[in-house]
């Protein structure tokens, strides 16, 4: 059986982003942090903010690889990291980088979610 992050990034891959929130939490907490100019950089709260988030990576990537090169978990926790490479949209400049992701989980649920990335990579990808 899946835990409900290989679930949530499974429903993303499908496009079923309904079923991906089905994975998270009421009270979530997802977090990307880097500079406040990029857009999906800050802290999304409950289901409103999980969909913003969603929506936010929608509008500002066209993703071409989203790599899971390995999960873990310990008691609520779940570790994954892996490699990506999104098209910017907005300067058809590409960001690719690895990353790692910090999950914990409630009642089989996500309840934070924090995403490591090359800030700067995506920074330079970003700006004009």
């Amino acid at each position: 059986m899946k835990n409900p992050v290989q679930a949530f990034f499974a429903c993303l891959a499908d496009g079923d982003a309904e079923g991906a929130l089905a994975q998270v939490h009421e009270q979530a907490v997802f977090e990307a942090q880097g500079p406040e100019r990029v857009p999906i950089y800050g802290v999304f709260e409950g289901h409103t903010g999980v969909r913003r988030f969603l929506a936010t990576l929608g509008e500002l990537f066209d993703t071409e690889a989203l790599d899971i090169h390995q999960w873990a978990e310990a008691g609520d926790t779940v570790f994954a990291h892996g490699r990506m490479q999104h098209q910017v949209r907005r300067t058809d400049r590409t960001f690719a980088c690895e990353w790692a992701l910090v999950c914990r989980l409630a009642n089989g649920r996500i309840i934070s979610y924090k995403m490591f990335e090359d800030t700067a990579a995506l920074v330079a990808a970003y700006t004009d």
